[in-house]
């Protein structure tokens, strides 16, 4: 076999490598390009991903639960602003400090061991 012919050979594999590996299932930091704008946004949307449920019915404050926003009215509460119910990310929290923030706080609350009650009180207590 010729040199230039294992060359070849060579690139058409590594290309097929890198096309499977671009549809394989991504890991939690595979979020977006606008959810890498800073690294306050960036920690929200992972945290969203791989801790969904920690999100989930925790109420949003900014609206988005009270007015329809791309054709849908969120109601899962934050987890909302970040994901879509299909699973896909929603660009929304993206474009919202109180989301992000409310976030964070959610995570920190949770790595505190706090209980989801607790964490609902102090966000909804957090807007009265």
């Amino acid at each position: 076999m010729k040199f230039s012919t294992m060359i070849i050979i060579c690139v058409v594999l590594i290309i097929a490598v890198v096309g499977i590996l671009s549809i394989m299932p991504g890991k939690a930091t595979d979020v977006p390009w606008y959810a890498k704008q800073d690294k306050s946004t960036l920690e929200a949307y992972t945290f969203a991903f791989e801790s969904s449920e920690d999100l989930n019915g925790v109420n949003c404050y900014c609206g988005c639960m009270q007015h329809q926003h791309d054709g849908r009215l969120h109601s899962r509460g934050l987890l909302d602003c970040f994901t879509k119910p299909d699973g896909s990310f929603d660009r929304h929290a993206s474009q919202c400090d109180m989301c992000i923030n409310d976030a964070l706080q959610v995570k920190q609350m949770t790595l505190d061991g706090k209980s989801k009650a607790e964490i609902k009180a102090a966000i909804d207590a957090k807007y009265r």
